[in-house]
């Protein structure tokens, strides 16, 4: 943190930096984990990624197993401190639906009256990758909440909500936000003076629902007219990462890899049957985020014709609301086509989803 201040301050633009003035920073660093709480069940990469099922999975984890080391070219040169690390994003989790954390995880085994929740959960060093991002962390709080709910109700312990009443756990699970009770044995009732709260993502239609003016997540391929075909059958190569957080997308998700130098290239090769010879439209489904690539190479192939090679903007949204770009009319004999996305000569991460051919 000194050393890039001490970099602006020095270096090529530091006439920008002559007031610049480090105000406050933190004066101790936060390391993601420093202790293991044992819980009655110790999550492990291995349990998310075989999709192992524990009665009691409850808090839905949806990230990659991030995991982070040393950047070898500081840990080469600063062997006992190298203060900056990479990424390494691991597969396997289900991004769409989540991987259900068991509710053994929030309290200790060993202390009787000690829940945990957040990043100090009984997970071991790889499944902590996964769980200790906010959204999930919260969860837990609201699983802690409702268990100690019961322990106080029933004066019982931690262990024992799993062991006797997790049924009623359950049931305290399905209930909709801003319930109340009166008291500790009352019944519980909705409280009208708080704000409705949006209805979950329905996984069978993929479409906020009870909502007014519908926004679709998921559009089904086979929805859309002409000719698509989805990254799901599109053929890779290169390190790929799969990804729902931009939404609208076509079938379960999309790709994205990123476009740098010295990494190796990545490619989406679009395969398009094309039963009559005529004019396609070929439109390309991504939607536009800052992170994305300016200059996504795009190469179309058409049988008796050189290749055509396009550069893709990505980091523009599209108007169209299936989020889908024209990229113009083109004569394609009857035959097998194809589109390839690939990194080559772009920077930043490449986005593929579904490509569209439509007669004119």
């Amino acid at each position: 943190m000194f050393g890039a201040f001490t970099a602006l301050k020095h270096g090529a633009d530091k006439d920008k930096h002559t007031n610049a003035d480090l105000k406050w920073v933190a004066f101790v660093g936060g390391p993601r984990e420093s202790r293991l709480l044992d819980g009655d069940v110790i999550l492990s990469r291995e349990d998310i990624i075989s999709g192992r099922e524990f009665p009691d999975g409850c808090v839905p984890t949806t990230w990659d197993i991030d995991l982070h080391y040393p950047k070898e070219q500081f840990a080469k040169k600063y062997t006992e401190n190298p203060f900056i690390s990479r990424a390494e994003f691991g597969a396997g989790v289900d991004r769409k639906n989540g991987y259900p954390v068991p509710y053994r995880c929030f309290y200790s085994k060993n202390v009787p009256n000690l829940f945990m929740a957040g990043r100090c959960i009984s997970v071991n060093h790889e499944a902590l990758g996964t769980v200790r991002v906010m959204r999930t962390c919260g969860m837990m709080g609201e699983v802690v909440g409702k268990a100690a709910y019961i322990c106080v109700l029933r004066e019982t312990t931690p262990r024992n909500v799993y062991d006797s009443y997790l049924p009623d756990l359950i049931e305290l699970f399905e209930q909709p936000g801003a319930m109340r009770r009166d008291g500790l044995g009352e019944k519980l009732y909705r409280d009208t003076s708080t704000a409705s709260v949006a209805p979950y993502l329905s996984k069978a239609t993929d479409t906020v629902t009870g909502v007014e003016g519908q926004v679709a997540k998921s559009i089904a391929a086979n929805s859309l007219p002409g000719i698509v075909v989805d990254d799901s059958q599109a053929k890779l190569t290169g390190q790929w990462t799969e990804g729902a957080g931009l939404s609208p997308y076509i079938a379960d998700g999309y790709r994205y890899a990123m476009a740098k130098a010295g990494t190796e290239q990545a490619t989406a090769r679009y395969e398009l049957k094309v039963p009559d010879a005529g004019k396609y439209e070929v439109r390309v489904a991504w939607v536009g985020h800052e992170n994305r690539a300016k200059r996504t190479a795009c190469i179309l192939e058409r049988a008796g014709q050189r290749p055509l090679t396009l550069r893709l903007n990505q980091q523009e949204d599209s108007a169209d609301p299936q989020a889908f770009h024209s990229l113009g009319t083109f004569d394609f004999p009857a035959g097998v086509a194809a589109l390839t996305l690939s990194t080559d000569g772009a920077e930043g991460y490449i986005h593929a989803d579904a490509v569209q051919l439509v007669k004119k």
